[in-house]
């Protein structure tokens, strides 16, 4: 078990409003700023990116990550480049296996 990889702390969002509802959409745009007492995208992205990057350290293992969305979004956008619409819109499907190379 990874406690790194437990989903984002949504802070005010978190069971108050749907996920599509507009006012969610337009505050998972704004990276830098929390969720009232949640955690940024920002921060978020970094305690991933720091995980991804110790994986990548050794070279003959493989290594499964079971995540939510926000999770996978940053997974994501560690190995392509993303402007920040296509982040804020990309996801993945439920039970859904991506495959990503360290290169």
């Amino acid at each position: 078990m990874e406690p790194r990889l437990i989903e984002q702390n949504f802070g005010v969002w978190e069971g108050t409003s749907p996920r599509n509802a507009p006012e969610f959409l337009k505050a998972k745009k704004d990276f830098l700023n929390r969720y009232g007492n949640g955690e940024s995208m920002f921060e978020l992205a970094q305690r991933i990116y720091n995980l991804l990057d110790e994986l990548r350290q050794d070279e003959n293992k493989t290594y499964l990550l079971v995540a939510h969305n926000g999770i996978a979004r940053v997974v994501e956008s560690y190995f392509h480049d993303m402007t920040n619409e296509e982040y804020s819109a990309a996801g993945i499907k439920n039970c859904e296996l991506v495959e990503y190379r360290f290169e």
